[in-house]
């Protein structure tokens, strides 16, 4: 799912589908909740907190952007920030048709992986985890 939206992602900035420099966090987050990306929220400790409802307008005047995000994540109907940070930190120089190509090739080797997984009977994982385990006790 996530090299799905990533390709989605990156060929929508190519082709202008998704203008991502010059406009506000709210509107770039409503618009890729509405294209129907997958909002992958962050784990641990240095996750945003999620409010329902909430919007980057600054009721206490004009502030920067760094200081917004550090005191009050931008969230917009119940998805946030970092909900979208997989496809927001990609690099300037991932954005290119043969990175498109390079994560189509990665989905397709998950793929084969997944049905290799799908078609191995549980008793004989559970065997293969057991040896592993047994070669790292050792």
């Amino acid at each position: 799912m996530i090299l799905d939206n990533k390709v989605r992602f990156i060929l929508g900035v190519v082709n202008g589908e998704i203008i991502v420099s010059n406009r506000k966090k709210a509107e770039l987050l409503i618009e890729l909740k509405q294209k129907g990306f997958t909002p992958m929220p962050r784990k641990g400790k240095s996750a945003e907190p999620q409010v329902a409802g909430a919007n980057d307008d600054n009721s206490e005047g004009q502030e920067d952007d760094e200081q917004e995000t550090v005191s009050r994540p931008v969230s917009v109907e119940g998805a946030t920030w970092g909900d979208y940070e997989y496809l927001l930190s990609l690099p300037i120089g991932t954005l290119t048709l043969e990175s498109v190509q390079k994560l189509l090739d990665e989905k397709a080797e998950k793929e084969k992986e997944y049905e290799i997984l799908m078609g191995t009977p549980t008793k004989s994982l559970w065997l293969k985890d057991l040896d592993d385990f047994e070669k790292k006790l050792d």
